[in-house]
């Protein structure tokens, strides 16, 4: 005889996106989702769009290649800094004024000590020499007599570190003196595994040491004489741009996943959840992931376009809420793809910024449209039995959507006698807060799968939870 469950409500997302390629969905945890795109779980409990991409400055005609920021203690004076080709611009608020001339395109690299902005872009013919910003112009201010380098970082124990990854070398200046001169910059350490088949690729300062970042390893230095005669930890990173500093500590990628670190302790991974768009990140994206901490509870990195089970998502991003620890995928519908991120303090708003091939500079957590495109949002849950026997057949009368802002997204069902990508569709949703499909079947099946999907042009689009009117248990199938 048919058991009958009645009003049955389907479990908050409060796990977030945890994909079946990490954990099967007989043991996923039922509160949450196979796939989020374009949406976060920050409202604990409910999806809610993300916000899109909006014009923060002039757009150029040439592609942006790396991002900085100046600005000066005890003042409201503060200049974005962007990268074009072989040229650096500043932004003051209104109008970019071309600053520095470039001899190459080589990526430019900033850190800013005593109210200056120190800059690096590569060694060889197609770098330049060390130089400062002021605010106005670059120059040689305080850059001592440091070589060209690759990575800079301006403060540790009072000096500029200068990293040149094809000699392996970290030239450092004297300490800062008490009228705030920098000198010297000729000294060098050579000790972290020379020529070891690995490059320096990135230098990060901790308290108690500057990381020196290899691809699969990191040393500490703690002062110009002191250091790890071998590795600290067994992971690095491969771009300089992916070390992020949160409220909790470091963060970074790696080749195997993305990691938290703290200095008391080691680097952890964070991403098995999201283990299949890990390994699906090219290795040619490697060097140029981009992350960012939004200076509340959020880092994202910008991992290019990456191909996850078929599906192509052009300009990714994988964003870990550090509060609740859930990840969510946002990809991003402009032109071109994202080749900066950082957040920018303009002395009204912290400002999370973008910078594209395609020239853009933009808030990319601002307006309701992606530079003008629609934003397509999807939220599918994992496979579901709804009984302790996923043998049993059942089926489902009757399906209510809670939803603000939801009217025209659809709702679609897949059970497991559906092809892989073949969906049905239940019905589209409503102005009314609860959607409701009360004459809606459908059909047997062991196990089933709910998928949200539609276009945000406007409010943010919540999703507050689906609930069913009977789930019948038909029993186990008869041959």
């Amino acid at each position: 005889m048919a058991k009958t469950y009645d009003n049955i409500k389907l479990p908050y997302y409060t796990e977030g996106v945890i994909r079946n390629d990490q954990m099967n969905d007989t043991v996923a945890p039922e509160d949450s989702v196979e796939l989020a795109i374009n949406g976060n779980f920050d409202r604990i409990g409910g999806f809610v769009t993300r916000p899109g991409v909006t014009t923060y400055a002039t757009k150029f005609a040439n592609p942006i290649i790396t991002l900085g920021k100046w600005s000066q203690n005890a003042t409201s004076n503060r200049r974005l800094l962007a990268q074009t080709n072989s040229t650096i611009q500043s932004w003051n608020g209104t109008t970019w004024s071309n600053v520095r001339s470039l001899a190459s395109n080589n990526k430019a690299r900033f850190s800013q000590f005593l109210n200056l902005t120190y800059m690096v872009n590569g060694t060889g013919a197609g770098g330049d020499t060390v130089a400062t910003f002021d605010g106005s112009a670059f120059g040689s201010t305080n850059v001592g007599s440091l070589p060209k380098g690759d990575y800079i970082q301006a403060g540790f124990e009072g000096r500029v570190w200068v990293a040149d990854r094809s000699s392996d070398r970290l030239y450092y200046t004297e300490i800062v003196s008490p009228s705030g001169v920098i000198a010297g910059g000729t000294d060098y350490i050579e000790k972290l595994s020379p020529q070891d088949g690995q490059q320096i690729t990135g230098l990060f300062r901790v308290p108690r040491a500057l990381l020196v970042f290899k691809e699969n390893s990191i040393f500490r230095v703690y002062s110009a004489t002191a250091l790890d005669p071998y590795p600290g930890y067994n992971v690095g990173t491969y771009s300089q741009e992916s070390i992020i500093q949160a409220k909790d500590g470091v963060y970074f990628h790696h080749s195997s996943g993305f990691y938290k670190f703290q200095y008391d302790g080691q680097p952890q991974e964070i991403s098995r959840r999201i283990r299949d768009f890990v390994t699906a990140i090219p290795r040619a994206n490697y060097e140029n992931i981009n992350g960012t901490f939004d200076g509340k509870d959020a880092v994202s990195w910008s991992i290019g376009d990456v191909t996850v089970q078929g599906v192509r998502f052009q300009n990714c991003i994988v964003r870990y809420s550090i509060s609740t620890q859930v990840w969510t995928i946002y990809d991003l519908a402009i032109t071109g793809v994202v080749n900066a991120m950082m957040v920018y303090d303009d002395g009204v708003n912290l400002v999370p910024l973008l910078g594209s091939s395609n020239g853009d500079v933009a808030n990319y957590e601002l307006g309701t449209t992606d530079l003008g495109n629609p934003i397509y949002f999807e939220l599918t849950t994992g496979y579901m039995s709804f009984t302790d026997n996923w043998s049993f057949l059942k089926e489902i009368s009757g399906i209510y959507v809670m939803s603000e802002n939801g009217a025209g997204s659809s709702i679609q069902i897949q059970t497991d006698k559906d092809l892989p990508n073949v969906w049905k569709d239940v019905g589209t949703l409503t102005e009314e807060y609860c959607s409701a499909f009360p004459n809606f079947k459908s059909g047997a099946f062991n196990r089933i799968r709910f998928r949200i999907k539609g276009i945000s042009t406007g409010a943010p689009i919540i999703i507050d939870g689906v609930e069913l009117s009977k789930v019948i248990e038909l029993g186990f199938k008869q041959n």
